[in-house]
């Protein structure tokens, strides 16, 4: 998975309801674009229905320990807002996607009379505040996500705090706790305090120019 630059601003002041993607364990930063593939018959029939609207679902983690639900595996109250940017369909059935991670959302599932699980979500407004002083965060954020991944020490105004913290997010290395910590924090500012606290327990020995590579599957 890797940051693109035509995710990087986040989505403000949006509702609706779209079909959930729940996954064990993953959590997809926003920012981040990372393929997917789709095999599972209903959320083969998710894809195609999305073919005729602008391509985005909600993807979010749960735990296979943790008691089902009433609609099934009991999610994060915390998701990510994804559209597709690319998809093949294979020959099976399946499909190959590549999707970008745009923005979190909170989720209130709804009922659904699809294959698929429902929820209307409201987007977590991620500017920077106004009232916080945040150049010197931010080229803390730079300067630990050039260690890490490729990339400049430069990013543009519309690149928040908070993005760029889950950008560096992704690239570390983190147990399962601490991601989901992270990913449920709305909070740009703590987010960003988090990924570099964590961030200089571990220093890398050399950046290698990737992140890492998770390849999700339903």
């Amino acid at each position: 998975m890797e940051a693109d630059p035509g995710v990087m601003k986040p989505l403000r002041s949006t509702t609706a309801t779209l079909p959930l993607f729940p996954l064990p364990a993953y959590y997809l930063f926003p920012g981040v674009v990372a393929p997917l593939h789709i095999f599972e018959t209903r959320y083969r029939r998710m894809v195609a229905d999305l073919m005729d609207g602008p391509g985005r679902f909600v993807l979010t983690a749960y735990n296979t320990d943790a008691p089902a639900g009433d609609f099934g595996p009991r999610t994060l109250p915390i998701g990510t807002m994804a559209e597709i940017l690319r998809h093949d369909q294979l020959d099976d059935g399946r499909y190959l996607m590549l999707i970008a991670a745009l923005s979190r959302v909170r989720l209130r599932e709804v009922d659904s009379e699809h294959l698929y699980r429902l929820v209307d979500v409201d987007v977590v407004d991620d500017s920077d505040p106004a009232a916080v002083c945040t150049p010197p965060l931010r080229a803390a954020l730079l300067k630990a996500l050039t260690r890490r991944t490729v990339g400049d020490e430069e990013a543009p105004p519309e690149v928040t705090t908070g993005r760029l913290a889950d950008l560096l997010l992704h690239a570390l290395e983190l147990d399962p706790s601490r991601k989901t910590l992270a990913y449920v924090e709305t909070d740009p500012l703590t987010r960003a305090r988090l990924a570099l606290a964590w961030h200089e327990e571990a220093p890398p020995a050399a950046a290698d120019g990737a992140g890492s590579a998770d390849h999700p599957v339903d």
